[in-house]
């Protein structure tokens, strides 16, 4: 029975995933198109993008307290219906402010409330601790599958299917799959008060309760983003930020320039992104594998930071058609990891009760880094005429985030601060 009930949860955080990817997934494809449409600037529009990850890094915290509290279930429905009315206005309005107020207050909620957060806590719930890291790397390979079906699907239909009429047919997905979460937020209501009676029955039966660990019930530091741990580990998170929005805002326009836009830049963008998307799957369950053998973690995310630095400086320095599916591959296999090792180190600092704020607070950290890099990423674009200073921008932060990594490692190994360095910290529930 538990098997079954792991396997319908990772399922259903596998198609969560899956179908998030199409709401950064138009943006990103459609990003030339959006500027002739909605008649502005590439760096306007990319600043766009940029705010976009900034207001998903402060849902992603706001997110993270709304599942500690109502639950994932809840969250995940919100982020359904967020996403059918953002599609809805986007199809029903050519006004660029529409876009704008629609993107950032309803599209970006709905990522924040259909990634990584909420379904890490569903997993938390209804998965037992022995199987949880290796349900969390296939749910999150949901996302994998989706660069590697929908991207190519989005550049396919770029020159068949209007903007208006893509977000059309998106809203009427999104409000589909909202029926899912309402029946499971519903069956849910129903087995509350059955637990509840099953819970009294067994503690009035029993003479002695059992003891709680500290790690749930400890409160969370009154001055806990100050904590050593905390900041090293946001600033290391914070590469990944930077080179997810390199991906989502200026790796299709810098492929298509370093192919010169000729007739070719479609499939070789096509298949880079499906080939990322790809490298994303096998190097996630791979990444988990390392994780679930008890590697060090800030020094696995540190290698991680290196490889994407080398493949990124690769790019840049020998822009050639070749590179670019190459680039998918040796980018791809790092792209999870980084939220796989964040996702455990968020849980064991301050303890598993708090997951879910200090997940969402180092979304936040990891959306304003984004926010920077799609804005002075667009400006360097603009005043230096290529994305050449793009590229070497981005490989430098990953460059830092490997450093912040490294010392997370060695503030381990002398002992940490506040909870004594341990980051495995065990708990039961």
């Amino acid at each position: 029975m538990r098997a079954i009930q792991t396997g319908l949860v990772v399922g259903y955080g596998f198609i969560v995933m899956f179908i998030s990817t199409a709401i950064k997934g138009v943006y990103q494809v459609y990003f030339t198109s959006l500027v002739d449409h909605y008649a502005v600037s590439i760096e306007t529009m990319a600043l766009v993008g940029g705010f976009f990850g900034l207001a998903q890094g402060i849902y992603s915290a706001l997110v993270g307290k709304l599942c500690d509290r109502c639950g994932a279930g809840h969250v995940l429905l919100s982020g359904m219906l967020a996403a059918a009315c953002a599609f809805l206005l986007f199809s029903s309005s050519n006004s660029f402010m529409t876009f704008v107020l629609g993107f950032l207050l309803l599209a970006a909620y709905a990522v924040a409330a259909l990634t990584f957060v909420p379904v890490s806590i569903l997993i938390d719930r209804y998965v037992i601790p022995e199987r949880r890291q290796f349900a969390y790397v296939l749910a999150t390979n949901g996302i994998a599958a989706g660069l590697m079906i929908l991207s190519p699907l989005w550049i396919y239909l770029d020159g068949f299917i209007s903007w208006p009429m893509l977000c059309a047919i998106l809203a009427g997905v999104f409000a589909c799959l909202a029926i899912v979460p309402a029946l499971l937020n519903w069956m849910e209501g129903i087995r509350v008060p059955e637990k509840v009676a099953v819970q009294s029955a067994n503690i009035s039966s029993k003479s002695k309760p059992k003891p709680v660990s500290p790690n749930i019930t400890a409160p969370l530091p009154r001055y806990w983003y100050l904590d050593r741990r905390f900041v090293l580990s946001a600033l290391a998170f914070s590469g990944c930020g930077t080179s997810m929005i390199f991906i989502d805002v200026h790796y299709v326009p810098a492929i298509q320039e370093i192919l010169s836009h000729n007739e070719t830049a479609n499939l070789f963008t096509g298949t880079s992104l499906s080939l990322l998307g790809l490298a994303e799957a096998v190097g996630s369950v791979l990444i988990g594998y390392l994780v679930a053998k008890k590697v060090s973690l800030p020094l696995l995310l540190c290698l991680l930071y290196i490889v994407r630095c080398i493949t990124l400086l690769a790019l840049a320095l020998w822009p050639e058609p070749v590179m670019v599916p190459l680039f998918g591959i040796f980018f791809g296999i790092t792209y999870m990891g980084t939220v796989i090792i964040i996702s455990r180190l968020a849980g064991s600092i301050f303890g598993y009760r708090y997951k879910g704020f200090i997940f969402g607070a180092f979304f936040l950290i990891h959306q304003i880094s984004g926010l920077l890099t799609a804005w002075l990423g667009g400006l360097l674009r603009v005043y230096c005429g290529s994305y050449f200073p793009v590229i070497c921008f981005v490989a430098i932060w990953m460059a830092l985030s490997a450093a912040a990594s490294f010392l997370l490692s060695m503030l381990k190994k002398n002992g940490g601060s506040g909870n004594g360095g341990r980051y495995q910290v065990k708990y039961e529930q």
